[in-house]
């Protein structure tokens, strides 16, 4: 007889003993060394005492043949077999709680609590209609029991037969009593058994779900050709995609050490609650070097807490090939525009200059020719030199170098500055009270900047009949904000657009690269400039300019 597997409609966690077997094999051992050991009343002595003893050596021999089985086939002594096997367990159950209320005597009706096992440990196997039947089974055979024995269709045993004088309400009772405890245990294991089920199916469907959810986790984590790795809190990788591999081009084994990789210094995330980003130069195995860029991030748990990182990564190496061939077309592409419109400004101070030089070839010429010609030859070489010498400021600008300076100290410089040009003697500049605090700047660039700005101001409020020019400053966070304001001409939005380019002033004085040199300027400075204008209304110009913490040595 061969014990199979147990059937897929058995309940019980994996590694759970068969309860059945697991009682038969107890309760029959246990009833004869209860039996033996314990003396019997010498008022009642049992017939078939013999047959009884016979009978549980029977039973606990079954079920260690059983057990044995089990053990070998399944390795387990009281795996769970198949359903027939179930089944047929549970009946030798019931058999063996009769067997033993026969012997105790049927008139005992505190025994025939027993029945509740064999319904119970259905509970775990069965379908809900076969534990109403384990129940019901349950039920008739005590009734039979009862009845059979009473009645003397059954020859005496143990403590059973038709000298127990049983009264038809005593016998009532009994049966009533039994069948009422039976069934209600049926009941209740009917009612466990379908929450089971409908946890099971729950259960199912969850797990169901899950794997849908794994299964689509784990094909885009293998098809994403950004590279993943998440590892502890120590920096020692858990887990990597393939495109890792590829891009890094080597294996990344769980366990390996992210510094070994030189991709990203965690020292320098680990406590930051957002994810930064990271590029960095390595060198391959193959000895290639190849730029990689992406984003580490802190990985969390359930509750919140930091477990490890996230890096998810590309490779830039092509990307940023790319960009420089770009970088370089957009810079030849510029200097071209520049020299275009450098040599388009150098045209007329030179065509003027040709002229007057044709006129002093001619011979000699009145005095007041001489000067005027001198003067345009004056004129016309000073404007040749600015325009050389604010393109060169422009392609090739000085070295930037970054101090703190007292903002009021500086205006003060700026202002004077402004004051002593002659070109601004009918132009009064208004400054309201400068934020006293240190700021960034280098003293050479910023001076520049605010005279490009103030001279910028001056050429739109010509021929104005009431100007106004004025700066003010404000503190917002760690920064000051300068305005400088003016009720000139404006601009268009067009000119607006394009008031840093180079050459693009709408004014007949200056070079056309002041504003150019300011944006760049105030680039390098890390000062952040945002111009508002409107034609014929005036422009505000504001720059943000950082606040540094006052110096240990005030620079000189």
């Amino acid at each position: 007889m061969h014990l199979e597997p147990h059937s897929p409609r058995a309940t019980t966690a994996s590694g759970a003993p068969f309860l059945p077997l697991a009682f038969r094999f107890a309760a029959s051992f246990g009833l004869a060394v209860l039996h033996l050991a314990l003396p019997g009343e010498p008022s009642r002595q049992p017939t078939g005492e013999t047959l009884y003893l016979a009978g549980l050596v029977a039973f606990f021999a079954e079920s260690v043949w059983e057990a044995s089985h089990s053990l070998s086939h399944q390795g387990h002594p009281f795996a769970t077999p198949s359903l027939g096997w179930i089944r047929f367990n549970i009946l030798l159950d019931i058999l063996l709680v009769a067997f033993f209320i026969s012997f105790q005597g049927v008139d005992q009706e505190r025994f025939a609590t027993v029945y509740i096992f064999p319904v119970l440990a259905s509970a775990f196997y069965l379908h809900i209609p076969e534990i109403v039947g384990v129940g019901a089974l349950s039920a008739i055979a005590h009734t039979a029991t009862v009845l059979l024995f009473t009645s003397g269709q059954i020859p005496p045993f143990g403590h059973s037969g038709a000298n127990l004088d049983l009264d038809t309400p005593q016998r009532t009772f009994i049966l009533g009593f039994a069948s009422l405890q039976i069934f209600a245990t049926t009941l209740v294991v009917v009612l466990i058994r379908k929450h089971l089920e409908t946890l099971r199916q729950t259960l199912s469907q969850s797990e169901a779900a899950v794997d849908v959810l794994s299964s689509l986790y784990r094909r885009v984590f293998e098809s994403m050709f950004s590279g993943l790795i998440t590892t502890d809190l120590e920096g020692r990788i858990t887990s990597a995609n393939p495109a890792a591999e590829i891009i890094l081009k080597r294996s990344l084994v769980a366990g390996t050490e992210l510094e070994q990789l030189d991709i990203v210094d965690l020292t320098l995330h680990g406590n930051l609650p957002k994810e930064q980003r990271f590029e960095r130069s390595v060198i391959s195995q193959d000895g290639q070097r190849r730029i990689v860029g992406g984003n580490v991030a802190p990985l969390r748990d359930a509750a919140g807490n930091q477990t490890g990182h996230l890096l998810l990564f590309q490779d830039l190496t092509e990307l940023k090939a790319l960009e420089e061939r770009s970088r370089l077309t957009e810079r030849l592409a510029a200097v071209g525009e520049l020299s275009s419109e450098l040599a388009h400004e150098l045209r007329n101070p030179l065509a003027s200059i040709m002229g007057c030089v044709q006129i002093l070839k001619q011979g000699e010429h009145p005095p007041s020719m001489m000067q005027r010609v001198l003067a345009i030859l004056h004129r016309e070489s000073e404007r040749v030199n600015d325009l050389v010498s604010g393109f060169l400021d422009f392609s090739k600008p000085r070295p930037v170098k970054l101090q703190p300076l007292w903002l009021p100290a500086f205006l003060d410089e700026a202002k004077a500055s402004f004051e002593i040009d002659p070109r601004n003697e009918a132009l009064p500049l208004r400054i309201s009270r400068a934020t006293e605090a240190w700021v960034q700047g280098d003293p050479v660039c910023a001076h520049q900047v605010i005279g490009n700005l103030l001279s910028n101001a001056r050429k739109a409020l010509r021929n104005h009949p009431d100007p106004l020019l004025q700066m003010t400053f404000r503190q917002e966070d760690d920064w000051v904000v300068a305005e400088v304001s003016d009720n000139g001409c404006g601009m268009e939005p067009e000119q607006l657009r394009s008031i840093f380019l180079p050459f693009s002033s709408g004014f007949d004085e200056g070079t056309g690269l002041g504003m150019s040199l300011v944006f760049q300027f105030v680039q390098r400075m890390g000062w952040v400039i945002h111009v508002e204008s409107n034609l014929h209304q005036g422009t505000i110009i504001r720059l943000h300019i950082p606040i540094l913490p006052p110096p240990v040595e005030p620079p000189t």
